[in-house]
């Protein structure tokens, strides 16, 4: 697995980094880029040569000052990652250069830390939010506030839609971790419904017997994140798994906050957005 790890040097971005290390302990041959794009620009009273020379010893002293500081964060931690790398970007245009970064180092995930008082309720406007939308890497969105822990359990939350794709593609990042995995439908046509029992079908199969679905009737008198929000609580799940339609405004139509819901759970619990 290798995961590329964007960061700001803030105390904020650090969580990234902690769960980073904390995934390496459990899955064996993880590597990561620690990566951090920054805006540069050249004055109007230099040359290009000299601008560039300037550019060239610029990015030198900051991607050891980058490693610095991830050596200092992560210390003995460091040792369960199978390689580092550590980049440095002068780019006009953070996100995008994170996505670019991504796929140049062939990474399967992109791991950010979150700032806020909650991540779902935070990502409208933020880069983790231009990231999810648009991002055709997975993303691992971390509060910035969360204290690594082993993965002991991963709540998926599901449509049964392209169930199978889905569980797959899950299946590439769970590796593995040793961890509980429950499958939470919200059947809108009814639990007893033959169409919502058809797809639930699919999760007998000998291959997911590790998995535990959990469907459970829409109730129209509270709102699906208000639903989630309890059974999070509830749960108390160490990962929440998310599937967008990244073009048609899913992810905000489905997380923008409501009145009633602070989604406050979210300052605790991680969440990895996989592009449907």
């Amino acid at each position: 697995m290798k995961i590329l790890v964007p960061t700001d040097f803030s105390d904020n971005s650090k969580a990234a980094l902690f769960f980073a290390a904390s995934l390496a302990k459990e899955i064996p041959n993880t590597a990561v880029v620690f990566y951090s794009a920054v805006t540069l620009m050249q004055p109007d009273t230099w040359n290009l040569s000299f601008y560039q020379e300037y550019e060239k010893e610029e990015k030198k002293r900051l991607t050891q000052s980058l490693e610095k500081w991830v050596k200092s964060t992560l210390g003995s931690q460091l040792k369960y990652l199978s390689s580092c790398k550590y980049q440095i970007d002068f780019v006009p245009g953070t996100e995008q250069a994170i996505i670019k970064a991504s796929l140049k180092n062939k990474c399967q995930f992109i791991c950010i830390a979150t700032n806020g008082a909650g991540v779902l309720r935070k990502l409208m406007g933020t880069h983790t939010a231009y990231l999810v939308n648009h991002s055709p890497v997975p993303v691992l969105a971390i509060p910035s506030k969360y204290k690594a822990s082993p993965l002991q359990s991963i709540l998926y939350v599901s449509d049964f839609e392209n169930l199978n794709n889905e569980l797959k593609k899950i299946s590439s990042f769970t590796g593995t971790l040793k961890a509980n995995i429950k499958v939470l439908h919200y059947a809108r046509m009814g639990v007893n419904h033959p169409e919502t029992k058809k797809k639930a079908a699919l999760l007998e199969q000998e291959k997911y017997q590790h998995i535990t679905p959990v469907i459970l009737p829409t109730h129209l008198e509270s709102s699906l994140i208000e639903r989630l929000t309890k059974f999070i609580r509830k749960e108390k799940p160490g990962l929440v798994v998310l599937f967008t339609k990244q073009k048609k405004g899913f992810f905000e139509r489905l997380f923008l906050p409501s009145k009633s819901a602070e989604l406050t759970y979210s300052t605790k619990v991680p969440t990895l957005i996989f592009p449907k």
